[in-house]
C-alpha cells in the first residue's frame, strides 16, 4: 500500500493512516501511536494487542484425538480468538477436556454439527514480562521436584506427573500465544522471544522424560548421574538469572557446566533406560546453553547509522 507524503512548515512531513487499520485498533479512543525506525522502515505500533481473527476446522476425517489436539494447539499458539469446527461425531468432551489446557479458550456454543470455541479471557497479554517469569519459574521448580523425586523418595506415579507436565505445557502456550497477540517494534526481538518461549517448551518436555523414565525404570542413580543432575539445576539458576540480569561471565559459566555434564556423561557405564536417562539429561544441558545465545542475541546492542 502506498500513501503520499505531505511536506509540512518546519521541515516536518505527514501520511495518512489507512482507516481499516484505525478503526481496528481504535485510535479514536487513543490518539496516540509509537514509531520505532528500523533500517529503511518506519513502524507504527498502537501498542494494542492484535486482534487474532477467526478460524475454520473440518475434523470430519480425523480420527485421532492427539491430532485435534495438536490442530488446537497451534491456532491457540498462533494467537486465535475463534474456532469454528465441523464434525458429524459428539466431539464436545474432547474439546471441553482440550480447551480446559489453553487458558482463556472455552466451547461456548454447539449447533448441530458445529462447534464454537472462542477466546473469553479478555486478551490481557500486555505484561510479557510477568508471563515470561512466570513460565521460568513453573520449570525452575518442575526440575527442582524432579530432581528431590529422582534422588529421593519417588513418590511421584505417571498420573501426577501427566497433570504437571500439562499444566508447565498450558503456560508455555500462553506465552506463545501472548508473544503472537502483541505488535513488536522490534521485530526482530519479538521473533527472538518466540523462539526462547519455544526452547522453554522444550526444556519442558526434557524434564518430564527424565522424571517418566525414572518413574516406569527405576534408574539406579550412580554418583555421576547425582552429578548431572545438580549441574542442570546450576544451569536452570544461570539461565533464568540471565534472561533478567544479562552477565556475559555467566554465558561462559554455563559453557562450563555443560562441558563437565558432557564429559561425566561419557564416563558413565550405561545400560537400557539408563541411556535415555542421561540423554535428556544432556539435551536439558544442550537446550540451557541455547538460551544463552538468544540472551545474546537480545542483550546484543547494534549500532545504527542514519543518513
Amino acid at each position: 500500500m502506498k500513501r503520499k507524503i505531505i511536506k509540512q512548515a518546519n521541515q516536518a512531513y505527514t501520511i495518512t493512516l489507512p482507516i481499516d487499520w484505525v478503526r481496528i485498533n481504535n485510535i479514536h479512543k487513543k490518539p496516540e501511536v509509537d514509531l520505532a525506525i528500523e533500517g529503511k522502515s518506519l513502524i507504527i505500533n498502537s501498542d494494542n494487542s492484535t486482534l487474532g481473527g477467526k478460524a475454520k476446522m473440518d475434523l470430519n476425517e480425523i480420527a485421532n484425538k492427539r491430532i485435534i489436539w495438536m490442530y488446537l494447539n497451534a491456532l491457540y499458539a498462533k494467537g486465535i480468538d475463534e474456532i469454528e469446527i465441523s464434525c458429524k461425531s459428539d466431539i464436545s468432551n474432547i474439546l471441553s477436556k482440550e480447551t480446559n489446557n489453553l487458558l482463556g479458550y472455552a466451547l461456548v456454543s454447539k449447533e448441530k454439527e458445529v462447534y464454537i470455541i472462542k477466546d473469553i479471557s479478555g486478551g490481557n497479554y500486555k505484561e510479557l514480562d510477568e508471563i515470561f517469569k512466570r513460565v521460568f519459574q513453573m520449570i525452575l521448580v518442575f526440575y527442582e521436584d524432579a530432581l528431590k523425586d529422582i534422588l529421593g523418595e519417588e513418590k511421584q506415579t505417571k498420573e501426577e506427573l501427566t497433570m504437571r507436565d500439562l499444566e508447565v505445557n498450558k503456560f508455555c502456550l500462553f506465552l506463545q500465544r501472548a508473544i503472537n497477540k502483541l505488535y513488536y517494534q522490534d521485530a526482530v526481538k519479538g521473533r527472538i522471544l518466540f523462539t526462547y518461549s519455544i526452547a522453554l517448551e522444550e526444556i519442558g518436555d526434557e524434564i518430564h522424560r527424565l522424571w517418566r523414565t525414572n518413574i516406569l525404570s527405576k534408574i539406579n542413580k550412580t554418583k555421576q548421574i547425582q552429578e548431572m543432575m545438580e549441574l542442570n539445576k546450576k544451569l536452570l539458576e544461570h539461565a533464568f538469572d540471565n534472561y533478567y540480569m544479562f552477565n556475559s561471565k555467566r554465558i561462559e559459566s554455563m559453557y562450563e557446566l555443560r562441558e563437565k555434564l558432557k564429559n561425566l556423561a561419557t564416563r558413565t557405564k550405561l545400560n537400557g533406560e539408563e541411556i535415555i536417562f542421561i540423554k535428556c539429561l544432556v539435551k536439558i544441558a544442550e537446550e540451557l546453553v541455547d538460551l544463552g545465545h538468544l540472551n545474546l542475541m537480545i542483550n546484543l546492542k547494534e549500532e545504527k547509522e542514519i543518513c
